[in-house]
């Protein structure tokens, strides 16, 4: 496999997305369409240091570079990154995290008043839930 970020995304972000999207009620399916994005960011880092830091925004760390796209580029990266590390480490104490425990997600009904307006399956029904 090449180690082109677009290669990386075609042939295992995106079959991973589509697989969980065509499933959307399997945990692991969410989660290792989760981890695969996260691991995309940390292969952009690696694709792009040292030869044009002006793509990775300077950063000098993958850390970095995940902290400037969930701060400047897309707040929800950060769910993205912090679901990746819950599933792989079970705990995290990342001081910049939303989520500390794996069990922060899973399969679960929301009931009225619960996530933003228009998120989540209407009537309540079953969906992939992140409790920050």
């Amino acid at each position: 496999m090449s180690n082109n970020p677009r290669d990386f995304f075609e042939n295992i972000v995106k079959p991973s997305y589509d697989a969980w999207l065509a499933d959307p009620l399997t945990e692991w399916k969410a989660k290792a369409a989760t981890s695969n994005a996260d691991t995309m960011a940390e292969r952009v880092f690696r694709y792009w240091n040292n030869k044009d830091l002006s793509q990775i925004a300077g950063a000098r760390t993958p850390r970095q570079y995940r902290t400037h796209l969930r701060q400047n580029v897309c707040a929800d990266f950060g769910l993205v990154w912090d679901v990746h590390d819950g599933y792989k480490h079970m705990t995290r104490n990342r001081d910049n995290r939303q989520i500390t425990n794996a069990w922060q997600t899973g399969v679960a009904k929301m009931g009225y008043g619960q996530g933003g307006c228009g998120e989540g399956v209407f009537g309540g029904g079953d969906q992939i839930v992140i409790e920050l």
